[in-house]
């Protein structure tokens, strides 16, 4: 019972994780304006304050993405560690 919990518990996470990944990817790749601005302001010194907090939520979406992929790994290997 418990090693399904882990297992399905495990897979639910890793679909979730797959889903913010895709996401993720969708909105990563900028346009070529954006691009071409991007390198020209590398250091963000001319931003304001909003392009700053876009990049800190982006940033937070990142760590979150990374952090629910590592609970499915554990939770799948949990899982399958334990004998039925």
């Amino acid at each position: 019972m418990l090693d399904d919990a882990f297992t399905y518990g495990g897979w639910a996470c890793s679909l979730t994780a797959v889903g913010v990944w895709l996401w993720l990817a969708r909105w990563a790749f900028p346009s070529f304006d954006a691009f071409v601005k991007g390198f020209d302001d590398e250091l963000q010194l001319g931003a304001s304050c909003e392009e700053r907090a876009r990049n800190a939520r982006w940033h937070q979406v990142r760590q979150a993405a990374m952090a629910l992929t590592a609970v499915a790994a554990l939770c799948l290997s949990i899982g399958f560690a334990i004998p039925d």
